[in-house]
């Protein structure tokens, strides 16, 4: 986490220098050079992987330092070091304008937050948060900030003009609105909250029946309008099947799990999911919310698995599909959490997001069979392959999962399906 002007200048140069080590890349030089080309591919991997760790970093911190964010969520106590990292940032305060107010050196800070305020006692702790205007409950919410709340703001309701209105009216979400992007300026508002009041009655960016995971600061206005598309493109889909958990029988889901298997097995899910009566809708995720997929109710009663495809890969698709179908089956309750979000990069403590985690997992490679499998100890292609055929599913869902117990993302790279997604969805724009 980048906590500093310092690290910040840091950070931003090294995400230039692997950009342009990326962009100087020659595919073909280094397979000569390396005297293998998936070793070669695996090298640029690592340097992409790398980019997007800063990328998310640098985000993070531009958006903290804007001080347009007040409030942050933490499901352990574990979490409250970030929080109150966090909480100074979006205060504008630096390390040492924070150790002036607390009595403590510049240095001291540094150290403190360096190390997540390891060594800091509860008094101390408590002294930061108080320095830092925080109320910590469930929520760290700051009291006060350099600028005054506005009446929208105390009411809770969402201020029509910082949703992403251009990127909404550039992806076709105003249905009617005939005019150009030029002519936004004047509907914008209307266009926006008549978008979302109708499929939410009483919009509000409060958490109510949501359960939100991200590793990174969120948008909240991105996040709703998202939503409220989701829910637009999902209300213009028949539905012939009633809902019933009982529909998910283990023959189901293994129908559902060997479609990894097949050429055409992403276009293949949307059918195979509405024979149970639930809806997929693929949908990219927008700036600044970071999501792989959610699950949903419209109408508090039909359920929706939205995915945003961020990762072009089977390993990705597979996994996050049977995530949100966990949330499906075991977590989504009318009146009580009709809205899951999903960051699948960001950990998480929430008893959830660990159950959806676990069993998708498992439903994917059963425990028994995951094991003993040789690819565990043996992590070649050919070893994957082989229990992929035996299990009869693809050999991505071993290769994603061998990558991501192991946190090594630069091996098994030509077997995670890479570009193999998107290309089943070709009406659906991408940005690429």
């Amino acid at each position: 986490m980048i906590t500093n002007e310092r690290q910040y200048k840091i950070t931003k140069a090294q995400h230039a220098k692997l950009q342009e080590g990326v962009n100087e890349f020659d595919l073909e030089e280094a397979t000569e050079r390396i005297g293998s080309k998936i070793l070669a591919k695996a090298e640029l991997d690592g340097l992409n992987s790398e980019i997007e760790i800063l990328e998310t970093q640098l985000q993070e911190y531009e958006s903290l330092k804007s001080g347009a964010i007040t409030n942050f969520q933490a499901n352990s106590l574990n979490e409250l070091p970030i929080m109150l990292i966090r909480a100074r940032i979006a205060q504008q305060l630096s390390q040492r304008e924070l150790g002036d107010l607390v009595g403590l050196k510049e240095q001291q800070i540094q150290r403190y937050e360096a190390e997540k305020y390891a060594s800091a006692s509860l008094r101390r702790i408590q002294e930061i948060a108080d320095a830092l205007k925080l109320s910590i409950a469930e929520i760290a919410e700051i009291n006060q900030t350099p600028k005054s709340k506005t009446a929208s703001e105390k009411s809770n309701v969402p201020e029509w003009d910082k949703f992403p209105v251009k990127e909404m009216y550039k992806r076709g979400w105003f249905e009617g609105f005939q005019g150009s992007i030029s002519d936004l300026s004047q509907e914008a508002n209307e266009l926006v909250e008549n978008f979302v009041r109708t499929f939410i009655k009483k919009p509000t960016l409060a958490l109510h029946r949501k359960l939100v995971r991200s590793g990174s600061q969120l948008d909240s206005y991105a996040l709703l309008a998202w939503e409220c598309r989701i829910l637009a493109l999902a209300s213009k889909v028949e539905i012939t099947k009633q809902f019933q958990p009982e529909l998910l029988t283990d023959q189901w889901i293994e129908s559902l799990r060997k479609l990894s298997n097949h050429r055409d097995g992403p276009a293949e899910v949307t059918a195979t999911l509405r024979e149970v009566g639930i809806i997929l809708i693929i949908e990219p995720h927008l700036p600044g919310t970071h999501l792989d997929g959610a699950a949903m109710l419209l109408n508090g009663e039909i359920p929706i698995i939205g995915l945003t495809l961020r990762y072009d890969r089977l390993d990705n698709f597979w996994f996050v599909l049977f995530h949100e179908l966990i949330h499906v089956m075991k977590h989504l309750k009318k009146g009580k959490l009709e809205n899951i979000f999903d960051d699948l990069d960001a950990n998480t403590s929430n008893e959830i997001e660990f159950e959806a985690d676990t069993l998708a997992g498992d439903t994917l490679i059963s425990p028994k069979d995951w094991n003993v499998a040789l690819p565990r100890f043996v992590q070649s292609a050919e070893s994957v392959q082989a229990f992929a055929s035996q299990l009869g599913i693809s050999p991505a869902i071993v290769a994603g999962r061998i990558r991501r117990e192991s946190k090594n993302y630069t091996i098994l790279g030509e077997l995670v399906g890479q570009n193999e997604v998107r290309k089943h969805f070709s009406e659906i724009s991408f940005g690429v």
